[in-house]
């Protein structure tokens, strides 16, 4: 258990892995501290209202882009000076975007994946225990494969 007056060292510990979206109970077994003092800290240091500001980042970012650009319409000679701001929310945004399209890609790449791999297992099992299993498979291969496609 941690010792009195380790507050100071373990709460911005606790808190970011909190706000990364760690439940109290993983950061209480992780920081070997009570779930309790957790909730302690949790009401006491704005915990929740920092969980939600990272969660609301992303439409924070589109909400001051916006902004700017009713800025920008309403004068655009002095559009120049929000060029920087804008080119770096723009960038931002691309980059949350890109990596979350690329998470999406890999997940669907490993359920595909997952599924040939099925297919090659269920043939070896159908060539060594059903032929009957393999020659359905091949008779139907193409229909199969595209039900793959659509279903993962």
């Amino acid at each position: 258990m941690a010792a009195k007056g380790d507050r100071a060292r373990l709460e911005p510990v606790a808190r970011q892995l909190f706000v990364d979206g760690q439940t109290l109970t993983a950061i209480a077994d992780t920081l070997d501290i009570s779930r309790q003092t957790l909730s302690e800290w949790r009401e006491w240091g704005g915990w929740d209202k920092a969980k939600a500001a990272k969660d609301n980042y992303e439409a924070n970012l589109v909400r001051v882009r916006d902004e700017i650009m009713v800025q920008v319409s309403a004068a655009p000679l002095q559009a120049g000076s929000y060029l920087d701001a804008l080119s770096k929310i723009e960038a931002i945004l691309d980059k949350r975007t890109r990596a979350a399209r690329e998470a999406t890609d890999a997940i669907a790449r490993q359920r595909g994946e997952m599924f040939l791999q099925f297919i090659k297992d269920l043939i070896d099992y159908g060539g060594k225990h059903a032929p009957e299993v393999t020659a359905a498979i091949q008779d139907n291969f193409d229909d199969i494969i595209q039900w793959g496609r659509e279903k993962y």
